[in-house]
């Protein structure tokens, strides 16, 4: 089974950059850099810039660039040259001249690709449904038995499930937590718990026979069952999200008090706030939101400063939600922390 990584994605553009800013070189920044087996984007990014979503300015990316990225590789060599006094990055191919990169994917070749960030920390989340709406979830094909009436089911075991309606792959969740938003109490979805991998062998009116293959946690009855999803390759550009969008951390995988680095978390921004996969958003910890009379007398929120504190990378996005990875952490981050995007530093 291919792997599912995220890519290190980079693309060369003739035209002048979607993301007009500054760019400021690090000033040991290589003039040639090798790409090493072990690399990621982000870190690649680190060598030459203090910001490193601001990544495709200095690639000249335009935004089809970005969601449509392509694909370097190790033995690779990035060559940082200034084009009217503007830094650039550019690629050599081997011992070929600087080279435009093809469109086209090498698709034997993906699992060899340089990943954007630390793929292990993410791949278990890019297979999982994790966030569900209630009323999907509560019509769900269900686990009804298993072997010797037993409530908790193993590896090899055969169960027998009801509304499973087509062969294949399917997942085994039960309901966890709400995502609550802080601020409008809307009911954003349920994160559901993955148990494990179910295989269905036989199909039946009212009953249908599968046996599990693999579990993470514990399969139980009653169960429900999500089809799984297909093998997805995501690739994806670190950037600055589009607009002035303002969030907070509502959850922390796994329940921990504090998201160290390469810890995931969701925020309560998503598809409808125009959040897209490659947003890098600023941790801002004490940003304490308080109500002020403005000159014409209309009470209004604003937001006190805070301490930024780390960047969240996000990975997957749903319709009210995205999964996100903390990088460069230098404080634990907390339910309740905000995420805005980030300033120039």
């Amino acid at each position: 089974m291919r792997k599912s990584i995220i890519s290190l994605a980079l693309a060369l553009g003739l035209a002048l950059p979607a993301f007009s800013d500054t760019l400021t070189i690090k000033p040991d920044a290589p003039a040639r850099y090798t790409v090493t087996k072990g690399d990621t984007l982000w870190g690649i990014s680190g060598r030459y810039l203090k910001s490193p979503w601001k990544w495709p300015s200095l690639w000249q990316m335009n935004k089809r660039d970005i969601k449509n990225p392509h694909w370097i590789y190790p033995g690779d060599v990035l060559v940082l040259s200034y084009v009217n006094g503007q830094p650039r990055l550019s690629l050599e191919k081997g011992k070929q001249d600087e080279v435009r990169l093809s469109p086209q994917i090498r698709m034997s070749d993906i699992d060899k690709a340089v990943p954007s960030i630390p793929a292990a920390a993410i791949e278990p989340f890019l297979r999982r449904p994790l966030v569900v709406d209630e009323a999907q979830f509560n019509t769900a094909p269900r686990l009804i038995a298993g072997p010797e009436q037993r409530l908790a089911f193993g590896t090899g075991d055969r169960v027998y499930a009801n509304g499973v309606t087509e062969m294949g792959n399917w997942q085994a969740y039960r309901a966890g937590k709400p995502l609550i938003d802080p601020d409008t109490k809307e009911n954003l979805g349920y994160e559901v718990m993955y148990g494990g991998d179910v295989v269905v062998d036989k199909l039946g009116e009212d009953v249908q026979t599968m046996h599990i293959t693999s579990v993470a946690g514990e399969i139980l009855v009653g169960d429900r069952l999500i089809k799984a999803p297909k093998d997805q390759f995501v690739s994806y550009v670190p950037h600055s999200p589009d607009g002035d969008i303002r969030g907070q951390i509502i959850s922390v995988y796994d329940g921990v008090d504090g998201a160290a680095q390469y810890s995931n978390v969701v925020i309560n921004r998503g598809r409808r706030e125009q959040v897209e996969a490659g947003d890098v958003f600023s941790i801002v910890k004490n940003a304490k939101p308080v109500s002020i009379t403005t000159a014409d007398g209309q009470q209004k929120i604003v937001t006190l400063p805070g301490q930024t504190i780390g960047k969240i990378f996000i990975y997957r996005v749903f319709d009210k939600v995205s999964y996100g990875l903390v990088l460069e952490s230098a404080d634990a981050a907390s339910v309740g922390d905000v995420v805005t995007a980030p300033e120039s530093e």
